[in-house]
């Protein structure tokens, strides 16, 4: 039996090398795969390991030879299919013909992964999954593999971001006459998630459905740098964002006129919850005790007995809701508030709560320049004295 390590000839049966005391591997009869010293059966077929019995005897444990076990494939293990709400996005780039005609090919590749590169960036900020790249154009899912509760929102706001990020790749590039732009469609809506096709023809993560279909054709509706949503996605996403209702259209492949919207910006509303307020609540039952200790710390901390709440629980079952009644209650007393929000969507950004609290308190506009935002913040500390 040869060494592995030192290329020593040792005698069958050792189990260390004499020469250099390497452990000695045993290379399977049946199939020549190298299992390690002292293990009982193969790894590579299963057969027996254990040394044949003699002539004539029947012990079971060394006579037997299992059979081989089959080998799966883990490279062809094919993903269950699972039946999901999903929002899918559809993003296009505009006029690539023409560029494919303007540009070399190897420029036209560069422009393409650096364009690629900067939406796949927006995406990932809001958890978006790429499921596929289709020429110049992505297929996006919020909700698969992973979901989280306001997935539509995540989409819109993930489209929102690549029109800004393709504005500033526009200005990076800097090559006259040639300015990328993007239409974007988004549907929301039941599909089924799975492996399509066999062998190297099967794509993975497929989805099925009418939903894809529809992101599909409501970019075909898109303006350059716009986003068009459909009617489940704006009811999801209503009051958050400024929308136009473009009314039902008629689109290709699709029986009936579908309701349709073009998203222009966000409403400035920070989450759900503050979206319902302004279309009224329902009276708040069944949180007496905790509206009460919330009192009681107000009451210490009028008495100069300064007091710290931790008001902690699972989404949706009603923080922000019984903080706004306390709130009511207080009406009166409450002369000065500083809110501070944190956003999933802003976790790399630091001390996001603090910007965008000092941003909202001095009215800041996206469309103000450095110089008004100085203007406006020399005003507000003049007038502070």
């Amino acid at each position: 039996m040869e060494c592995q390590a030192c290329g020593s000839e040792n005698r069958e049966g050792r189990r260390f090398c004499s020469e250099c005391g390497a452990s000695l591997a045993s290379a399977c009869p049946q199939c020549a795969f190298v299992n390690e010293p002292g293990e009982k059966f193969c790894g590579g077929c299963g057969v027996s390991l254990a040394p044949a019995s003699a002539p004539g005897a029947s012990n079971p444990e060394t006579a037997r030879t299992p059979t081989p076990s089959p080998r799966v494939d883990r490279k062809h293990e094919e993903t269950e299919a699972t039946r999901r709400q999903l929002t899918v996005m559809f993003c296009d780039l505009v006029g690539s013909t023409a560029l494919s005609e303007r540009l070399d090919p190897e420029e036209l590749t560069e422009l393409l992964a650096a364009y690629q590169d900067t939406c796949a960036a927006a995406i990932n900020r809001f958890d978006g999954y790429i499921g596929r790249y289709v020429g110049d154009a992505l297929l996006v899912y919020f909700s698969y593999p992973q979901a989280h509760e306001d997935d539509p929102q995540r989409a819109v706001r993930a489209g929102l971001g690549i029109v800004e990020a393709i504005g500033v790749l526009n200005a990076k590039l800097g090559q006259p006459g040639i300015t990328l732009a993007v239409r974007i469609g988004i549907s929301t809506g039941l599909v089924v998630v799975g492996d399509i096709g066999k062998g190297e023809r099967r794509e993975k993560s497929a989805i099925v459905g009418e939903t894809p279909n529809l992101a599909a054709r409501l970019q075909d509706l898109a303006e350059p740098n716009t986003i068009m949503i459909g009617a489940t996605t704006h009811r999801l996403v209503e009051d958050l964002f400024i929308c136009d209702e473009l009314g039902p259209q008629q689109l290709k492949g699709i029986s009936e006129p579908v309701a349709v919207y073009r998203v222009r910006e966000e409403s400035g509303v920070r989450d759900r919850f503050a979206a319902t307020v302004r279309r009224g609540l329902t009276p708040l039952v069944g949180r007496e005790e905790e509206l009460n200790l919330l009192l009681r710390r107000w009451e210490q901390a009028n008495d100069s007995e300064g007091q710290v709440v931790l008001l902690s629980g699972e989404s949706g079952l009603g923080k922000s809701r019984t903080l706004r009644d306390f709130q009511e209650r207080l009406q009166s007393e409450l002369r000065n508030r500083v809110l501070y929000y944190c956003s999933p969507y802003h976790r790399d950004t630091p001390f996001y709560p603090v910007i965008d609290q000092l941003q909202r308190g001095l009215r800041f506009e996206k469309s103000d320049s450095v110089a008004q935002k100085l203007d406006r913040l020399d005003s507000v500390l003049s007038n502070l004295g």
